[in-house]
């Protein structure tokens, strides 16, 4: 934020004076710049977790960019992670109906209709999820990445969210549509497959964006 100073270790910002200014602009993205230590990071867990069931070649990461999201928000999450735990990054595809993401676009746009600005703004809404998911109504994520551009404009470009997932209480499951919501006591839904597992979270603070990786 400062533009003076390094990154600081293992955080993202130099200090907290810069990370509480990233956070009074909130909803903000970041441009991680090529070279970066998080870029070249977040490039390599992009890579290293691309798993296709056809030997193809991983696309190209061309933009990494930092979510910051409001206090608030971050607040109710992390009363959630203190409260369930098991904390895991996890990938989550989505689609954009601007140019959010491509070099030198970084506003967020206001359509209603784009997927991938509204997370930025909102985080993410269950209500708004698609009722017809296989495990139900819930934010789906996987910790493959090429599973994940599944649900991206296409499975070989678009944009993807590196998010922070709380799965507390796993339920395990082992075919489709084995439930259809968040059994009692449980806070996710798990499906661990051979190409590529998914876990879906049914309340709103159990995930939170963190990255908008850009790839293709």
């Amino acid at each position: 934020m400062c533009c003076i100073h390094h990154k600081n270790g293992r955080f993202d910002f130099c200090g907290i004076a810069c990370r509480d200014k990233a956070k009074d602009l909130a909803p903000l993205l970041l441009d991680v710049p090529k070279g970066h230590t998080t870029f070249t990071k977040v490039e390599g867990e992009f890579q290293k977790s691309w798993k296709p069931a056809v030997n193809t070649l991983c696309p190209p990461v061309r933009q990494v960019y930092r979510v910051v999201e409001s206090s608030a928000l971050l607040n109710t999450y992390t009363e959630y992670r203190l409260t369930h735990g098991n904390e895991h990054f996890r990938y989550h595809g989505t689609k954009r109906n601007c140019k959010l993401g491509d070099k030198g676009h970084t506003k967020i746009c206001t359509s209603s209709l784009c997927s991938a600005c509204s997370i930025i703004k909102t985080s993410f809404e269950v209500s708004l999820a698609n009722p017809s998911g296989v495990f139900g109504k819930g934010v789906y994520t996987s910790s493959v990445s090429n599973k994940s551009a599944n649900y991206c404009d296409s499975s070989r470009s678009g944009v993807m969210f590196l998010t922070k997932v709380i799965l507390g209480n796993i339920h395990d499951v082992t075919r489709f549509a084995e439930v259809d919501s968040c059994p009692s006591g449980k806070q996710s839904v798990y499906f661990d497959r051979p190409h590529g597992d998914e876990a879906v979270v049914y309340t709103n603070d159990a995930i939170r964006p963190v990255f908008l990786i850009v790839f293709g």
